[in-house]
């Protein structure tokens, strides 16, 4: 059997999940801007995959310049890619929504039609940007080192020892050096300085006010948008948030979603049957692991850099803890788990391949860039490597007691942030937060939740009003894979 990995409409996420630790600040500094220029709009043809006439008819695409540092706003500036859809409704509504998806690092614009597929508020154009570095927004930071990053990085995380972080700290010297050679200043990264992005786009789209809609780490520039620009931002909606300081590690996290997904499965006779449930049979294939790697060897046409794949433990609970951001992948996860147990090869290539590839969207440079910049503790992680790219810069906002409506999504099984930490962030921004929890949902709630997607459109279109969130209660039940009988 074969894991099907389905695209999200969003591709809001870091499939390899490896540096998702914030910081926060809850006052409410001034901008940054000084005395920026106005940006202007420059429309160009859209070249959107998979878009028809009638979609194309109503979507806008161009770029927009911005200062790469505002600090200079008449120095050297770099383009962003930016996107407008218009609802198609007789009588547009005139505050649009932006969608801000997560990484950093992942683009959005090149996912404009599946985007365009479910509208988030009726009536309303929506805005889709590239962040700086990201999809077809200006800078590339080391093109020719993409894929290689991407490499030592899940390398190192799967277990690559000593030498792995050699090897990492090698191939993130040489993108400096190619980045520093082609005028790129590293510093001139960071979420503030996405969040000001965002602004200037909004600024050039004549816009007065939106709706914020970030996801992931797009809610971290989200929250710094609306501490920084209050009066721009009708509401705002903040879907898994990937949570600022103090915060609990990593581990703990996905040892939280891990335990909720196999009492999920206990509760559920179609999903694993055997004595021990699923946490015995993921124990006993760790352990089966750690004593012997698969050498898992590369399927047909999988974009893998080497011929086989050694499936360690440590890769193993990458592996699982990836699967976990994703409701429409929770029917196969304890088959991917007997998997390991039982030594069965080809379906565990099948399923690592398909991560990895789904991985490759992500410009490795840019996450680390933005990363070093507003993460303490990630820069610790990083073994010296942000001593190099950049100084820390200022850190990320939290809008503490905010006059902005604002809604809060948290899935019970999100192995970035258990719901207690998104609930914090709700008492920070104070009487004006709603939080809403969603059982047996991980990472991107909208995204696998119909009923989330009524009620994120019912809180757009009137956020003052009570929200009847009681579908939240009761999720459409998962139909947990029976493995075939073996031959």
């Amino acid at each position: 059997m074969i894991l099907k990995m389905y695209v999200r409409l969003c591709r809001a996420e870091w499939l390899l999940p490896l540096l998702l630790i914030a910081s926060c600040e809850t006052i409410l500094p001034a901008s940054t801007h000084t005395s920026v220029p106005s940006p202007e709009f420059e429309q160009h043809p859209c070249a959107i995959p998979g878009v028809d006439a009638t979609l194309a008819s109503r979507m806008r695409c161009g770029t927009v310049r911005v200062p790469r540092d505002y600090a200079r706003p008449d120095g050297p500036s770099f383009a962003l890619s930016v996107v407008v859809i218009q609802s198609g409704h007789q009588s547009e509504l005139p505050d649009p929504v932006v969608y801000i998806n997560g990484g950093p690092g992942e683009p959005i614009t090149v996912y404009a039609a599946a985007q365009a597929m479910r509208p988030y508020a009726a009536g309303r154009s929506l805005v889709l940007i590239d962040q700086r570095g990201t999809g077809d927004s200006e800078p590339r930071i080391c093109p020719t080192m993409d894929r290689q990053l991407l490499n030592v990085t899940v390398s190192l995380e799967a277990g690559g020892g000593a030498s792995g972080a050699d090897a990492r700290r090698a191939a993130f010297e040489a993108c400096r050096r190619e980045a520093s050679a082609g005028g790129i200043d590293l510093a001139d990264f960071g979420t503030r300085v996405t969040a000001e992005d965002f602004e200037s786009v909004r600024r050039a789209l004549h816009i007065a006010r939106w709706n914020l809609y970030g996801e992931s780490y797009g809610t971290d520039v989200a929250m710094t948008l609306a501490a920084l620009h209050p009066a721009t931002v009708r509401t705002m909606v903040l879907d898994s948030i990937n949570p600022p300081d103090p915060r609990s590690s990593r581990e703990t996290s996905v040892a939280a979603a891990r335990k909720a997904f196999f009492a999920l499965c206990d509760s559920d006779p179609d999903c694993f049957a055997e004595s021990g449930g699923l946490a015995r049979a993921y124990d006993e294939a760790k352990a089966q692991l750690a004593k012997e790697p698969l050498i898992l060897t590369r399927p047909p046409g999988a974009k893998w850099p080497n011929d086989r794949f050694v499936l360690t433990a440590a890769a193993f609970e990458l592996v699982v803890a990836n699967l976990l951001y994703y409701r429409n992948v929770y029917p196969t996860v304890p088959l991917v788990i007997n998997w390991a147990r039982t030594g069965a090869r080809a379906p565990l290539a099948s399923v690592t391949a398909k991560l990895y590839e789904a991985a490759l969207t992500r410009q490795v440079a840019t996450t680390v860039a933005v990363e070093c910049r507003d993460r303490p503790l990630v820069r610790s992680g990083l073994s010296g490597i942000c001593d190099t790219w950049a100084p820390l810069g200022p850190p990320l906002l939290t809008p503490a007691a905010s006059t902005v409506p604002t809604l809060i999504l948290a899935g019970t099984i999100d192995p970035v942030a258990e719901p207690n930490e998104s609930r914090r962030i709700a008492e920070i921004i104070g009487s004006n937060a709603q939080w809403i929890e969603f059982p047996e949902i991980g990472h991107n709630v909208r995204a696998f939740s119909p009923c989330a997607r009524r009620i994120v459109a019912d809180f757009i279109a009137q956020p003052e009003s009570s929200l009847d969130a009681s579908c939240a209660r009761y999720p459409l039940r998962i139909q947990f894979l029976k493995a075939p009988p073996q031959p």
